[in-house]
């Protein structure tokens, strides 16, 4: 089993460290600690490209959240 590191999977889906770090915390990644380093296997990094990035499903262009007109939540 081969293991990248975070910018390297950052880089590959075209996100930045940060999202994948927090996608990580979320429990969305699934990533191994070796020697303090936190990485992420090919087989996972594989696994988001053919499945696409996670992320939160109520947002809306530009990361930001929508919201009903009207100003109902």
């Amino acid at each position: 089993m081969a293991l990248k590191s975070i910018q390297e999977a950052a880089d590959t889906w075209g996100v930045s460290v940060y999202t994948v770090r927090r996608l990580a915390a979320a429990g969305l990644v699934r990533t191994v600690t070796v020697c303090r380093r936190r990485l992420i296997s090919e087989s996972e990094i594989a696994r988001i490209v053919a499945t696409g990035v996670p992320g939160p499903a109520n947002r809306g262009k530009g990361g930001q959240k929508t919201r009903k007109k009207g100003g109902e939540r």
